[in-house]
Parts: structure tokens; sequence; C-alpha cells
């Protein structure tokens, strides 16, 4: 066994060696977790922001009286009190004052609107967007769901939709896709709604499975705007049995966040869709992410004044 004399003391080099590779190999292992959580925190799949758009909600009475309401979800997901601010953006027009509600939320505290109504909506027969800002983080999601009052709400079919960050919206020379558009056995509804204050005009397209565009329409969104569209009205002559949308801004500076929900005929079975969301420029760091990168390197740091000892 290698000794090293340190004056009156002799010590086992094995045993420093040994000592030394372990911590080094505990920084590393340290090192390396911090890197996989920095690595996977762009993709959570929660959107906890400041500023969520919900693309559709509201109430309303349609064929044969069956009613459409909306459970709305919202959890504070940070320490600190939220206080939230509802913006609602009716559809079929500008909202350039929406109607706004105030509420607040403990922290962790989650409180459901069912069904969601009067103060935050203009009326008990209105649909439009909902978007929601608060000083915290928050998450929100929406439950939307129909049925018939003879039968009641056990017979309810439904489609739930989630709140989106507004910076995720679509500018002008940008574009997003949506799925689920069944021309055939389906109704599919386009929702669009104006997020950034000014107005945007869109090219609307529907193309095949293969990315072929088959027919466009142009809508023009003024500020705030929350427009609605079947797509069989928007493309009369395209006969698909499935087909994608896309949403392109071409002018303006306007931003957009769009969805779209699909409901079967016979059995008003539905389903929503969000729009694909392009990853996002990496122009600043958040604070999370910093905090990540700084204890990495004070980590790297500490293995570096520990292997000079």
């Amino acid at each position: 066994m290698r000794t090293r004399e340190h004056g009156w003391r002799t010590e086992p080099l094995d045993r420093k060696l040994y000592a030394r590779s372990r911590h080094t190999w505990q920084v590393r292992r340290l090192v390396f977790l911090f890197l996989l959580f920095a690595g996977a925190h762009p993709l959570l799949a929660a959107y906890a922001d400041r500023d969520l758009l919900i693309p559709v909600v509201g109430r309303a009475t349609g064929a044969g009286g069956r009613l459409f309401l909306t459970a709305l979800w919202i959890t504070n997901v940070g320490d600190d009190p939220a206080t939230l601010t509802f913006s609602y953006l009716e559809s079929g027009h500008a909202n350039p004052s929406p109607r706004q509600t105030k509420a607040t939320l403990a922290p962790k505290e989650t409180h459901v609107f069912d069904p969601l109504g009067p103060p935050i909506l203009t009326g008990i027969n209105s649909i439009g967007a909902l978007r929601i800002e608060s000083n915290t983080n928050i998450v929100a999601s929406a439950r939307i769901y129909g049925y018939l009052p003879a039968e009641g709400p056990a017979s309810a079919v439904s489609m739930a939709l989630t709140g989106i960050p507004t910076r995720l919206g679509v500018g002008n020379g940008q574009s997003a896709v949506l799925h689920g558009d069944s021309s055939i056995d389906a109704r599919y509804k386009l929702y669009v709604v104006e997020t950034a204050g000014a107005a945007l005009s869109v090219a609307v397209s529907i193309e095949d499975l293969h990315g072929q565009t088959r027919a466009e329409k142009r809508i023009f969104l003024d500020r705030f705007e929350h427009v609605s569209a079947d797509t069989r009205d928007l493309f009369p002559n395209v006969k698909l049995d499935q087909a994608v949308i896309r949403v392109r801004g071409v002018n303006g500076d306007g931003r957009i966040i769009a969805a779209g929900t699909q409901m079967v005929t016979g059995s008003q079975d539905g389903c929503a869709y969000e729009m694909s969301f392009a990853p996002e420029p990496r122009t600043r760091i958040r604070a999370p992410e910093a905090a990540v990168y700084i204890a990495i390197a004070l980590a790297v740091v500490i293995a570096i004044v520990w292997r000079r000892k």
C-alpha cells in the first residue's frame, strides 16, 4: 500500500485517492442530474404561465334544445396569492375594452366555475375566448359539455381545452397546424382569437394528408377579436375524409391563437384540438432555468476547488 509522509503522520495514498474519486463521482452525478432537469425544463407539458388564453368558452342552446356549458378550472401553482383578471373576448366583433372580472386565489388553491356564466361572461347565451392574467403562475383548463335538459347532466358529452400562454401566439409570417378535421362524418369548428391588441390578416387553408393545399380563405381579425367558423362553410367544395387546417399570419401586427373542435353529427361526441406551437426564440432565459444553470456552475466550481486540494 502506498503512503505519503505528513510530518509525524503517515496517510495511505489509496484512501485519499479513493475518497477524492468517490467525491468526484458524487459531484459528477449531481451535475448530471442538474443537466437532466435543465434539459427537461422546456419540455414540461403543463401550461403554467401568468397570461393564459382559453380559445373557446361559453354557454349556448343548440339544435334540439341541447345545452352547451363550460366548467372552468384554475389552479394557483405558486407560493404567493394570485390576483386574477378575466377578460372575456366575445365572439363576432373586436373587443378593445373587453369585459373584465377580478378574482383571487390563495397559494396552491384551485377554483372551479361550473357552469361558467355572468359576471365573467356577458350573458347566459354567449361564446368567446377567455384571457386570464395573473401576478403569479397559474394553470387553467376548460371542460365544454353538452346535454339535453330532459336527459340531465349525466348524459353529457364533453371535450377539454387547456389555457395556452398568449406568448405562443402566431404572428405575421408564422403559421400553425390543427388536426382533427373529418369533413365526411363530423363537423369541425375553427376558433381563432387575436391576443396582442392589433389587427392581423390570416390565411386559413385546408390540406390533405400529403400536405397539399386544397383551398385557402382569408379572414381579418381586429383587436382582441374572436372568430368561429365551420370548415364546411369555409371550404364547401373540398371533400376529404381527413384534413389538416393551417392558419398563417399574412399582414398586420396582431397575434392569434387557434383551436379546433370536432363534433360527430349523430352522437354529438366531441374532441378538441390545439394548434401547433413553434419553439420559442432563445432571446432570454427564464428565472427557473437561470437558477438551474447557476447551480450547475456552482457544482462545477466546487468540483474544481476540491480537485486542487
